[in-house]
């Protein structure tokens, strides 16, 4: 489809009911279509595309617990190319397809970190459980960002949400963000607030495996990273390149004179982003890592971060080391993509807004400031992240299972 047709679909709000109306139609359908066909008790079924997030923390607990499980993983068309990440023994479905429709009809245990398709029908015997894929956020979501008079409002226009009808627990790691979810969800369920299964590794002493993701990724163990991870654009086409005017490479020689040591930066897009960054070649120094499948184990072996208006920033206030923002677009990004949930200015976060006031705060960097910030922003937050959210989660499955 030419992207500037598929640019008008999105923004025309009649266009947009009439699609979730059809869609919805289609998923009850389908679903109902396998209502004869009992539910499988040692069957669960992920939602998330890739092998990554928070989904294959709760999938290695369960397999820990209890090998004998049936998986299913969920994958959208166009990411067939990552089936061969999934640990063995798991069963990939495509989204929408009649396998898909099947399998959810099927399992007793549904695990998403998205949203669940509107339309969908579950049965009394199917546990849902919601691990959303960032509870520190920056924007609004959900009814909130829908409400907004900004473009994501025209592109959610009919957009039902069906967490409060259909989810039996809701984890999350941020005491804040449970309020942010009852408001945007109109969610009243059940809450494991333990954290964000994810986040459990970088609670623990995972020194082995962060010496394997180094190795993975071919650094040294002499050379310090730096993370660099911008979220999408609202207001931006899928595919389309998102610009900014960070100088990665400026940003490398000062964290270089700050400590004394060689650094490289590993330089993550958004999804179906692209990245366009003004004045940076430097093939030597800068990866692109993008198609590297889990976030979490980026942050893992970083040693700071630069991201601008994701959740991924909270995350990396666990290691105790720089978190660094860049809102070169401030005006834009709240103007024409999403209201933030709360001032910049009121919070701990360390933010530029062009490469002089980033240096600056590269220069200005000291380890114990540092450490006192990650704990001011886990505070904002209301952090309530621990090291064994994935066990917590598995343990709640499993005794769904056994009650069935």
């Amino acid at each position: 489809m030419d992207y500037r047709l598929k640019h008008f679909l999105k923004k025309s709000g009649l266009i947009s009911r009439l699609g979730y109306k059809i869609r919805e139609n289609k998923t009850k359908k389908n679903i109902l279509a396998f209502k004869d066909s009992k539910t499988q008790k040692n069957k669960i079924l992920f939602a998330s595309g890739r092998y990554n997030d928070s989904l294959c923390s709760v999938y290695e607990a369960l397999k820990e617990k209890n090998p004998e499980l049936e998986f299913v993983w969920v994958y959208r068309a166009g990411d067939e190319k990552y089936i061969d990440e999934y640990p063995e023994g798991i069963k990939p479905v495509l989204f929408e397809s009649a396998d898909y429709f099947r399998e959810l009809a099927t399992s007793s245990v549904w695990v998403f970190n998205v949203l669940i398709p509107q339309g969908t029908v579950k049965r009394k015997d199917q546990l849902y459980i919601q691990v959303w894929h960032g509870d520190k956020p920056f924007k609004k979501i959900g009814n909130e960002a829908a409400q907004d008079k900004k473009n994501y409002r025209k592109q959610s226009r009919g957009r039902k949400f069906s967490e409060n009808e259909l989810c039996d627990y809701f984890m999350t790691g941020s005491i804040l963000f449970i309020d942010i979810w009852e408001r945007s969800m109109g969610y009243s369920g059940k809450v494991i607030d333990t954290g964000l299964p994810r986040n459990d590794i970088l609670l623990k002493d995972y020194s082995k495996k962060a010496d394997f993701v180094r190795n993975e990724l071919g650094i040294s163990s002499d050379v310090k990273v730096l993370m660099y991870a911008p979220t999408f654009r609202d207001h931006i086409v899928d595919n389309s390149v998102i610009g900014t005017d960070i100088d990665l490479s400026e940003a490398l020689d000062s964290l270089e004179k700050k400590y004394g040591c060689k650094w490289i930066c590993l330089k993550r897009s958004h999804g179906g982003t692209k990245l366009s960054l003004d004045g940076t070649s430097d093939e030597e120094r800068i990866v692109d890592v993008s198609r590297y499948r889990d976030m979490t184990n980026l942050l893992l072996v970083s040693d700071a971060l630069i991201t601008d208006y994701s959740s991924c920033a909270g995350d990396f206030a666990y290691t105790g080391k720089p978190v660094l923002l860049y809102q070169d677009d401030y005006d834009i990004y709240t103007s024409m993509d999403r209201s933030l949930i709360f001032d910049m200015n009121k919070t701990p976060f360390y933010a530029a807004h062009n490469m002089d006031e980033l240096k600056s705060l590269i220069e200005k960097l000291d380890e114990n400031e540092v450490k006192e910030n990650d704990r001011q922003i886990l505070e904002l937050y209301q952090s309530s992240q621990t090291d064994h959210s994935a066990s917590d989660a598995a343990e709640v499955i499993l005794n769904h299972i056994a009650s069935i």
